[in-house]
């Protein structure tokens, strides 16, 4: 069935975000074929516009946990993540963040008020974790032994930050200042000159988009997942007990001030 559109609904579709304009249009032709018409109007396109409000409304827990997709298979991983990431939702589950955001603000909580926490296996953060609440990235800590160098040169061929340190072709060190702690250096050593001693995590938080976006900070790392796990929950459990209106992590850090803040959770 072919579906045409009438001006006003057009006119009303050209006001969605160009980037979803194309998901949207299609969205609203299923609707309205299903419904068993040929022409989109601009109450059609209001109607899909309130289900998908109150879908979204419907959805929300209180929080959300995210992931990269190092545990598919990801080259980049240095931390095998995915027992972690079940325990991150059982912790929050648990919380019952979304009782506690009502306490504050009714029947109006929204995705945007939801405790975002993201964990990346690798320092390339492919999941975003600088804007969330809640950010653990894995990393991998280099030691080096330089006597066993081969001077191949693969070590500073794939490293993308300079932090490779050679002198004739010979490893020297890693510059601490410049390494990330990706571990790609130590991968493509031949000869464990450059070697993964352990694999962790590091936290921040705070990070937020919005009308006054910030990227999370540092809080602390050299973490393995128990001690992230119970990190996370001591920082749901100061939200809970400070934050106000529904305000997020960051909002809430900025209010009571940082050396506050970690002084209370570490």
């Amino acid at each position: 069935m072919k579906i045409t559109w009438d001006s006003e609904a057009e006119k009303t579709l050209r006001r969605v975000p160009f980037f979803v304009r194309t998901k949207v249009r299609k969205k609203v032709e299923e609707e309205v074929a299903a419904a068993g018409r040929n022409r989109v109007t601009k109450a059609d396109l209001e109607e899909s516009k309130r289900n998908h409000l109150k879908r979204l409304s419907e959805g929300v827990k209180g929080y959300s946990v995210e992931a990269c997709f190092g545990s598919s298979g990801c080259q980049n991983a240095v931390v095998t993540s995915a027992d972690l990431v079940s325990n991150l939702e059982s912790l929050l589950e648990k919380a019952d963040l979304l009782s506690f955001l009502r306490s504050q603000l009714g029947d109006h909580v929204k995705l945007h008020h939801q405790l975002r926490v993201t964990l990346a296996d690798c320092p390339n953060a492919c999941s975003q974790p600088q804007i969330k609440d809640i950010g653990i990235i894995g990393q991998a800590h280099i030691s080096c032994e330089p006597e066993e160098c081969t001077a191949c040169g693969e070590c500073e061929a794939v490293c993308q930050e300079s932090a490779i340190i050679l002198d004739d072709g010979l490893l020297v060190s890693i510059e601490e200042d410049l390494c990330v702690e990706c571990g790609v250096c130590a991968r493509v050593c031949p000869n464990s000159a450059i070697s993964t001693t352990a694999n962790d995590y590091r936290v921040l938080v705070g990070g937020k988009l919005g009308r006054h976006p910030q990227l999370a900070r540092d809080l602390t790392n050299g973490l393995d997942a128990e001690q992230v796990l119970n990190l996370v929950g001591v920082i749901v459990n100061f939200y809970k007990a400070n934050a106000k209106s529904g305000e997020r992590l960051g909002a809430l850090i900025n209010r009571v001030g940082w050396e506050e803040f970690k002084e209370s959770v570490l």
